[in-house]
């Protein structure tokens, strides 16, 4: 698991069947003091997330346990959690 903040949202007129309804997030990965810790990626939305939240997030194979619909799914990353509070 790591952290990112969720910078957007993707409108996809035409997606994957295994993705219907899902919602997509832009989210950079931080560190836990929010420094950038990689490169913008997409992430399926599992919690109702806004631009601004500091999340957790999976990748890879785990990506795809919290999305029911589908177990097929081509989900790559998957917001798990929205963080309310962090002490280092």
């Amino acid at each position: 698991m790591f952290l990112g903040v969720v910078r957007g949202s993707v409108v996809a007129t035409q997606k994957d069947p295994g993705l219907e309804g899902a919602a997509l997030r832009i989210v950079l990965p931080v560190n836990h003091d929010r420094s950038q810790a990689g490169p913008l990626l997409v992430a399926v939305d599992n919690m109702g997330t806004r631009e601004g939240d500091l999340v957790y997030l999976v990748k890879g194979k785990e990506a795809c346990i919290p999305w029911t619909r589908s177990s097929l799914a081509p989900i790559d990353a998957a917001i798990v959690g929205l963080v309310e509070g962090m002490s280092v």
